[in-house]
């Protein structure tokens, strides 16, 4: 372990194990929505350049709100996620400035569009695979959630702090780091304060396999390696799941440390989508029903929610954007963070988890 952190490497619980056909014609309808933007953009360039432009551009269009559910309480939606914000002006017009930003979405921000009529393949390759159709664009953070940004929620008070008692825990040590063992609520509750939400399971193997249907986040090609994912080739062993292991010691890297392993949108780059930290979806877990849906989102009174794109101590196998695991809502690991999304509000309320089900025991109130 090379963090600088004290205390025992002692194995606190085992992770996690429970064990997409877009159209070209759709892509190309992206593309030409997009296109209008570009244009006024360069005209608004070129009259704050002193040129003689009629008519006068049309403004940007804003980024999307999103409407966090009503369940959770969201005191004042203070974004903090430990980004500058740049604003374009004409004195970026100079050599090597980048272009103006053409996406909806805001900064650290990534806009993934819709499937397209057609949809994609979900699962592709496994026995559950089915098709899938999602209507809308939406907004997914480039990055998993950091220890940065999740701190500023709680010196706020409106979020719980993560579990802290693990060695390998990055709160609240480590700003640039993925927050870790925090669980599915505690995610929910940092998304809503920002003003976004956890994406449905679709939503983020959509956003990790896209069009192309790949393997990894960076394509079918090549197998891992540290190159592009912070994991662990042959996986933790089972006596210390949670040991000093992956590819820079125990716990998470930075995040964004790995951008060979980037998920390229024509918008941006989405980090860590493999390694790193397993990252909490909004749905109920449950196995997937044969035959397509649109914008699914599982709901049920399960104590258990899916866990997607493996982490620091997961094996190569975990790497596979299909690959998926569960948990129950009350697990916080140190190789589970999340990130959030923005975009259309849910439309359906989250289970209430206080439903006894068979097999499993309430958390005891503290």
């Amino acid at each position: 372990m090379d963090r600088g952190e004290g205390g025992p490497k002692t194995e606190r619980r085992h992770e996690p194990a429970i064990s997409a056909n877009f159209s070209h014609r759709a892509f190309l309808e992206y593309e030409r929505r997009m296109r209008p933007r570009m244009v006024s953009l360069a005209l608004a360039l070129l009259a704050s350049c002193g040129g003689n432009v009629t008519p006068a551009p049309a403004p940007v269009a804003a980024a999307p709100s999103a409407f966090p559910d009503a369940s959770i309480a969201a005191p004042e939606p203070v974004v903090d996620a430990g980004a500058d914000v740049h604003v374009a002006s004409a004195d970026d017009a100079g050599d090597g400035a980048p272009p103006p930003r053409t996406s909806a979405c805001a900064d650290g921000e990534v806009e993934i569009p819709p499937t397209g009529a057609t949809g994609f393949t979900m699962m592709k390759g496994r026995e559950e695979a089915h098709n899938v159709v999602i209507t809308r664009a939406f907004c997914m953070d480039a990055s998993e959630v950091t220890v940065k940004a999740f701190a500023a929620c709680v010196a706020k008070g409106a979020c719980r702090e993560p579990w802290k008692t693990d060695p390998f825990s990055m709160y609240p040590n480590f700003p640039d780091h993925p927050v870790n063992s925090v669980d599915w609520q505690k995610s929910r509750e940092y998304c809503a304060w920002v003003g976004k939400r956890l994406p449905t399971e679709a939503e983020w193997e959509w956003a990790a396999t896209g069009p192309e249907h790949y393997k990894y986040p960076w394509g079918n090609a090549p197998e891992p390696s540290c190159d592009q994912v912070d994991f662990t080739k042959y996986g933790a062993p089972k006596t210390r799941a949670g040991g000093d292991v992956g590819c820079h010691g125990g716990g998470p890297s930075k995040v964004g440390s790995h951008p060979q392993g980037d998920r390229v949108w024509p918008s941006g780059h989405i980090h860590d989508l493999a390694g790193n930290v397993w990252e909490w979806v909004e749905d109920s877990y449950a196995p997937f029903k044969k035959g397509g849906a649109e914008d699914p989102l599982v709901r049920n009174e399960t104590p258990m929610h899916p866990l997607r794109g493996g982490a620091w101590n997961r094996s190569f196998g975990g790497m596979v954007i299909t690959y998926r695991a569960a948990a129950q809502f009350t697990y916080q690991v140190p190789g589970v963070g999340f990130r959030c999304v923005r975009g259309e509000a849910h439309p359906t309320p989250p289970p209430r988890h206080d439903v006894r089900v068979p097999g499993w025991k309430p958390p005891k109130k503290k």
